[in-house]
């Protein structure tokens, strides 16, 4: 199973939006543009529930969402993650029949080289939420997200079983894409995922996880 049907908002809202506390960070900062780096964009759930609040802030800045996939998922299981949240907009047509031309078309399939771009207007202002979607292994693809990335959503599967992900190679290009106070957060608490953050710079705390996880990492590159 790709997501949580029963608990996959809140569960993005506890540890990718409250762990890098941006509802707070968009209503007080002054910032004109924010920037994601998600590592799994997986079924998009991240990126439709970031979009959501933001759409629902009175004056939010323009956000800039770069994520990336290796292993894009089929059409049929994101329609599947569509009727399980209905209340959520998510694969909407005109979106996923964008996806769905971006994944058959061959050109500029070099590793990396691979990405969707996707522009949402806020409907009180003239800000705009933008996806950027690479597809490729993360070290091709994470020197193209555009620095200074604000926060992360590490969110590359399990690290016992997607160990690469969490490698120390890629958290110093995480490192290298960040900024003094850039913010991360994800589900595990493993400890050599701990360690790697924590010997590239990171300020790295374990807090309460959610539902049955007892506990999770997030931190601050210092």
């Amino acid at each position: 199973m790709y997501f949580s049907k029963e608990d996959g908002i809140e569960e993005t809202k506890h540890v990718f939006l409250e762990g890098n506390q941006i509802p707070s960070r968009w209503k007080l900062e002054n910032q004109e543009v924010y920037r994601i780096g998600e590592l799994g964009f997986g079924t998009g759930l991240n990126f439709f529930v970031s979009l959501e609040l933001w759409m629902n802030l009175s004056n939010p800045p323009c956000v800039e969402f770069f994520t990336l996939e290796k292993f894009p998922l089929e059409r049929t299981i994101l329609l599947e993650m569509k009727e399980s949240f209905p209340d959520l907009k998510t694969w909407e047509d005109e979106l996923l029949q964008a996806y769905t031309l971006f994944l058959a078309d061959p050109l500029d399939a070099v590793e990396g080289n691979r990405k969707l771009e996707w522009k949402v207007q806020h409907p009180m202002n003239q800000n705009t939420f933008t996806l950027h979607l690479f597809l490729g292994d993360v070290l091709d693809v994470l020197p193209k997200f555009q620095p200074p990335i604000d926060c992360y959503f590490l969110d590359g599967f399990a690290p016992k079983k997607n160990p690469e992900m969490w490698s120390e190679a890629v958290v110093l290009q995480l490192k290298a894409h960040a900024k003094s106070g850039t913010s991360f957060a994800t589900f595990t608490a493993a400890g050599f995922v701990k360690r790697n953050l924590e010997s590239a710079g990171f300020t790295v705390r374990k807090v309460s996880g959610f539902g049955k996880k007892r506990e999770m990492l997030v931190g601050f590159l210092a």
